[in-house]
């Protein structure tokens, strides 16, 4: 690992032309290191540079032992195979948490100042796809990156985070706690930048390529024209990957970004979350995760509540088309039989054995 550190902090070579080097001259750390010491011993330099690339590895090393955050090399197996796909990937990353690599990656991003129609749509979104092996991903800013965060959360699905800056501090600070709560709930947060970098202007676009690239598909949930999630998108585009958009009403600042992707083929609408997961994934289907044609309530509620799922009635009234009377009716029932367990004022979720 410590010479892709070191590579990884080698400034004279962009990230395409180090994935190039590593596949050709990898096979071992040690034909990796040797390669290496040939090109530099031939150019005083790049011989400099290299040291002071070490020296930075070193540091790093000191600072992860000390705080208690992982590095992952992209030879590891840890790392995000959609990211070691595209052509610039970071030679590790620097984190909390862990990669889910089995579940799918579905990045969501959007404007930091979400209208109640986009935060309406992220809960929806989050409430079809907890009900499969998904991850989430986005950036931890304000708006609705946070909103899906906190929705793929409150529905027991796993969300991560990828950072502008270093490990030293999160950014905004007030979302301290939420990036906790991601390791908690099974996901992390990860960034390319060392340990005190801060989060400058310029690391934002930066740090867009790795939710891309780490990502199945992005989705632009509410966007401006010109924004870091349009910037996103157009980096999922440039990967291979697909883009999906919320269309929304002319004229609605928030809504001209999706509106443009789609207009310009860049992204297809979505206009609905229902059937969204088998469309995002051809291998998920509907019967992987319940039988809709099943008229029973207590069984068709039943089988939303996958491990780890917590789910309140209003998720469920959107989930099965029910009355309020009847979502509470099965759930007292449910719990009364133990079935079920209240784990909030209006939270639920398979009772632990």
């Amino acid at each position: 690992m410590n010479t892709l550190l070191s590579l990884h902090f080698f400034k004279n070579w962009p990230n395409r032309i180090k994935k190039e080097l590593v596949i050709e001259h990898g096979a071992t750390q040690m034909d990796l290191e040797l390669f290496l010491e040939r090109q530099f011993s031939v150019e005083d330099q790049f011989k400099r540079d290299w040291e002071l690339a070490q020296e930075k590895a070193h540091i790093e090393i000191g600072h992860a032992a000390r705080e208690g955050y992982s590095i992952v090399p992209i030879s590891s197996a840890q790392y995000p195979d959609g990211l070691k796909a595209v052509a610039d990937p970071p030679m590790v990353l620097f984190g909390r948490g862990i990669w889910p690599a089995v579940k799918s990656p579905l990045a969501v991003v959007g404007t930091r100042k979400p209208t109640g129609y986009g935060r309406d749509f992220c809960r929806r979104l989050a409430v079809e796809l907890s009900a499969y092996p998904v991850n989430i991903v986005s950036g931890l800013a304000l708006g609705i990156d946070a909103a899906i965060h906190r929705e793929a959360i409150d529905m027991g699905a796993t969300t991560t985070a990828f950072l502008a800056g270093g490990l030293h501090a999160i950014g905004p600070k007030q979302h301290t706690k939420l990036a906790s709560m991601l390791v908690d709930e099974g996901g992390g947060y990860w960034t390319e930048q060392p340990f005190s970098q801060i989060p400058l202007k310029q690391l934002f676009p930066v740090r867009n390529r790795l939710i891309a690239g780490a990502s199945m598909a992005t989705f632009v949930i509410e966007a401006a024209r010109k924004s870091g999630a349009l910037i996103t998108a157009q980096q999922a585009f440039d990967y291979g990957r697909d883009v999906y958009a919320l269309p929304g009403a002319l004229f609605q600042p928030m809504s001209a970004g999706p509106n443009a992707l789609i207009e310009q083929c860049c992204a297809q609408a979505v206009t609905g979350v229902a059937g969204f997961g088998a469309r995002f994934n051809a291998s998920w289907s509907k019967n992987d995760v319940h039988e809709p044609a099943m008229e029973d309530i207590t069984q068709r509620m039943l089988l939303q509540f996958t491990p780890h799922r917590k789910l309140s009635s209003l998720q469920l009234r959107m989930a099965l088309n029910c009355s309020n009377s009847m979502i509470f009716s099965e759930l007292e029932w449910m719990v009364a039989k133990g079935v079920l367990e209240k784990i909030g004022p209006d939270k639920y979720a398979r009772k632990s054995v």
